[in-house]
């Protein structure tokens, strides 16, 4: 076992991989007041993400989240909290909008020893690549595996919604894995949707997703339509690390302290987290469930959920309903409202190639710990790859 003197001998040495991009692009800052956050629809927005936890089929009512954004209809979901992460697919009448929605996983899991032996950089499957892509862009294993197991299900739900509603522009968010996905997602339905979709992509504590061509390829696609919110200390945006292939793309708000949020011109600010030191990082875990802007991530904001999952037959969960959903009135049906608790046989997962990608709620006892170790772990990957 490694002594404490090593542990933090190498993560001194690492320490570069937080704060030394490989490549910069900028160094601005904007602080962004509370009107800016209200205009940039942050706060609306990270209760679509949150809601991603608690929203089960045919009803829009989470507590809390869902009580921000009350006018929205849920559409469709699929997941099992396990192997296939949660996503929701719902419409928002006051906004006009399709909102696509997925669920995190416990940061532990994200940033544990065996998930670090699944960073390495890997090509896109033939469906992210439709459209072509610049050479060289590569995407973090695991995460591209977590996200085929729903992508054509929720292509086909967003597909039937806009049949419905043309016009209606599409925001696609999630936290921690989920933001990861997100991206993900929003790059398929840039190239599968019709062009002049207006697509919006926000993550919330999302990792990184890809190498710098891949970040690039980002920016070139989204321009100021993709947003990654940083949380304080949290260090799930810190991984996998710049020494190991991997960059952000542009876009980044960082929630600096209580009174402090940026916004960060270019690709990995030194101004923004990225002037967090990895100490800070390895004892930063309870950030990445945020606050972000109000808004609390994960299973523990659904205390207030008002349904309650009673019992499970042949793996499909049964809902008993302790209280009605709000009354949304919606120009189209709700048939195509379902939720599959299971994954589908037709969607190819390799679970060992998942990089031992977990939905869970939270931290376990001894999770912190865990996160520790899993982050010295991380950093003497990313010393064997220099």
């Amino acid at each position: 076992m490694l002594s404490f003197a090593l542990v933090f001998f190498c993560l001194a040495l690492v320490e570069r991989g937080f704060s030394s991009p490989l490549s910069r692009r900028d160094n601005a800052t904007t602080t962004l007041s509370d009107a800016d956050i209200q205009s940039r629809d942050l706060v609306s927005i990270a209760a679509f993400a949150a809601a991603a936890y608690c929203v089960r089929a045919g009803l829009w009512n989470c507590g809390d989240a869902c009580d921000k954004i009350p006018d929205t209809q849920l559409v469709f979901t699929i997941g099992d909290n396990a192997a296939t992460p949660d996503v929701y697919v719902a419409y928002s009448q006051s906004r006009n909008q399709i909102i696509v929605g997925h669920e995190g996983t416990d940061p532990s899991q994200i940033l544990s020893v065996e998930n670090d032996l699944h960073f390495s950089p890997t090509p896109l499957l033939t469906v992210l690549n439709a459209a072509g892509t610049p050479e060289g862009v590569e995407v973090h294993n695991g995460f591209q595996t977590a996200w085929v197991q729903t992508s054509t299900l929720v292509l086909g739900a967003v597909k039937q919604v806009q049949a419905q509603v043309p016009d209606a522009s599409i925001l696609v968010t999630g936290h921690s894995l989920g933001a990861a996905i997100s991206l993900l997602d929003a790059i398929f339905l840039k190239q599968q949707l019709p062009s002049n979709t207006s697509i919006e992509v926000v993550g919330f504590g999302r990792p990184r997703v890809g190498n710098p061509a891949f970040a690039n390829w980002v920016d070139s696609m989204f321009g100021t339509k993709n947003t990654f919110v940083v949380s304080r200390d949290d260090p799930v945006p810190h991984v996998p690390l710049l020494a190991q292939g991997f960059q952000h793309a542009s876009g980044e708000v960082w929630i600096k302290d209580n009174s402090t949020t940026l916004a960060c011109d270019g690709q990995e600010n030194p101004n923004c987290s990225d002037s967090i030191g990895v100490l800070d990082a390895a004892t930063g875990v309870a950030d990445h469930t945020g606050p972000y802007f109000g808004v609390n991530m994960g299973h523990g904001s659904c205390a207030n959920l008002k349904i309650t999952l009673t019992t499970v037959v042949s793996g499909s969960a049964t809902e008993t309903i302790t209280t009605t959903a709000a009354e949304v009135t919606t120009p189209f049906s709700t048939s195509l409202s379902l939720r599959i608790t299971a994954t589908p046989s037709n969607i190819p997962v390799d679970n060992k190639k998942n990089g031992g990608i977990v939905v869970k709620g939270g931290l376990g006892a001894g999770g912190v710990a865990g996160v520790v170790v899993g982050m010295v772990g991380m950093v003497v990957g990313a010393l064997v790859a220099l």
